[in-house]
């Protein structure tokens, strides 16, 4: 048989010892004659005497069956058996306890595991982390939701409990995190504040299980003012973390503390976790960010230049804007390298030499849509004509959706102005250059337009004929 998960035993030890007290675990589970092994879909316990197991099955199987609910796995069969079982055990938790309280000297050490000094393997000697400011973090129509919600409940903590933030890798969702982490600790009404990663709270967890430390791990994370967990995800599949987590955020939420989350999808989606969970995180207030749009990527290549001294004109910058995709760590990288490129050639940066320095950050031009393609699906969605679009004409009818047209020319097909220009029968560039200008002004106005026959706020628009686009390629 395959064990489910290696925290589940240590988990279930633990039940146990809450259900029966530690001196009887220690006295009829902990000693040399009994083992457990959680299997699939059953608990077996072991034992070298058959009056052994039907002491147990007579005394404790109730308290067995309660501890398999406390950790979730009521549905598993207890199984008795009569069997061989290893003479030398590993220690319960009263044994590891009494290790625990032996002074240094006396823990027998191997002769060949290598020794380090305490400045070496001490945490305070390590450098310190830097977390990201919520100053810093560039807000824009893609996360702006998101970023007033944190502020706000940090203002009524409790009040709208847990925050959950989801959305792709690179939106900036572990900057906000970290941003709202800095904020609460300035706030000392707010308690304590906690701030760590899923990966860490169940790493700790099971430090705790096979410890003996259980009650100091909970005071720690469910005494706390501000919880914040980020990539919930992880999670998935590891039940005892699953069940504390559960718990904490209970204890929590009933003493009216605050949660903040974060993770890739939305809890909907994340059904490895399970329904508990799931509802648990729906409960309060989700919010999504996306993929940073233009006026983050601008933002941020911008400030990242800066910050590293590297010189972009605003043909470069706007180059960059719209080549690189709408994550924050690429464009990250892409920054640094030209920053290294600035320091070790000392030339110039031109669009060739960005295209060649950064060619496997930006997507190829083979996935890009071509300009047929936007103006068919401005055409389907709207009921717009192409001749409409291509004539003369200056009619709302005719300009609006033309507009539109060349905006997302500009948007999805690295198309050069002169080639957008010829495309749409116009006689200079400069009527592109108009027409992005036009339509980003009603997106920071949040204008209603008239596209056709359909009245419609600009970003709606927008979304409609990008929804065509992907599902037309």
């Amino acid at each position: 048989m395959v064990t489910e998960d290696i925290e589940i035993l240590p988990a279930l030890r633990l039940a146990m010892i809450e259900r029966v007290g530690q001196d009887r675990f220690d006295l009829w589970f902990g000693n040399n004659n009994t083992q457990l092994r959680v299997s699939e879909g059953c608990l077996l316990i072991e034992s070298t005497s058959r009056l052994n197991l039907d002491f147990l099955r007579k005394n404790f199987h109730e308290a067995v069956c309660q501890a398999l609910s406390d950790v979730q796995l009521s549905g598993h069969q207890v199984i008795y058996r009569e069997g061989q079982v290893p003479a030398k055990k590993a220690q319960g938790p009263s044994q590891q306890r009494a290790e625990k309280k032996m002074p240094a000297t006396a823990k027998p050490v191997r002769a060949s595991q290598p020794t380090t000094s305490s400045s070496a393997s001490s945490p305070s000697s390590l450098p310190r982390r830097r977390f990201a400011s919520l100053k810093e973090f560039v807000v824009s129509d893609c996360n702006s939701m998101a970023k007033t919600a944190a502020t706000m409940v940090l203002q009524q903590p409790g009040q709208i409990s847990p925050l959950y933030i989801h959305g792709p890798s690179g939106s900036g969702k572990t900057h906000l995190l970290e941003g709202i982490y800095g904020l609460a600790q300035q706030r000392k009404e707010l308690g304590r504040v906690v701030y760590l990663s899923a990966e860490q709270f169940t790493t700790f967890f099971l430090e705790a299980l096979q410890s003996s430390g259980v009650a100091s791990f909970r005071r720690k994370y469910r005494d706390v003012g501000v919880l914040i967990i980020d990539d919930v995800q992880f999670f998935a599949g590891k039940r005892a973390t699953k069940t504390e987590l559960l718990h904490t955020l209970d204890a929590i939420n009933r003493r009216g503390g605050q949660v903040i989350l974060a993770g890739n999808q939305r809890p909907t989606e994340l059904s490895a976790l399970g329904t508990e969970l799931v509802a648990r995180f729906s409960s309060g207030l989700i919010c999504k960010v996306d993929p940073l749009d233009d006026l983050c990527k601008e933002t941020l290549v911008q400030r990242l230049a800066e910050k590293r001294g590297v010189p972009l004109n605003e043909p470069i910058t706007h180059w960059l804007t719209r080549q690189l995709p709408g994550e924050g760590r690429l464009i990250s990288g892409a920054i640094n390298r030209l920053w290294a490129f600035n320091a070790v050639q000392g030339n110039s940066l031109t669009i060739p030499v960005l295209e060649n320095l950064l060619a496997d950050l930006i997507p190829q031009r083979s996935s890009m849509m071509r300009l047929d393609d936007v103006e068919e699906a401005v055409c389907r969605v709207f009921g717009v004509d192409t001749k409409l679009l291509r004539s003369q004409s200056k009619s709302r009818r005719a300009s609006n959706p033309r507009m539109l047209a060349m905006w997302l020319a500009r948007k999805h097909t690295g198309a050069a102005l002169s080639d957008i220009c010829q495309h749409f029968h116009r006689k200079s560039h400069s009527t592109v250059i108009s027409a992005e200008k036009k339509v980003n002004k009603w997106l920071s106005d949040e204008s209603i337009v008239q596209i056709a026959d359909r009245s419609l706020k600009a970003k709606e628009a927008i979304e409609l004929a990008e929804a065509e686009l992907r599902t037309s390629r």
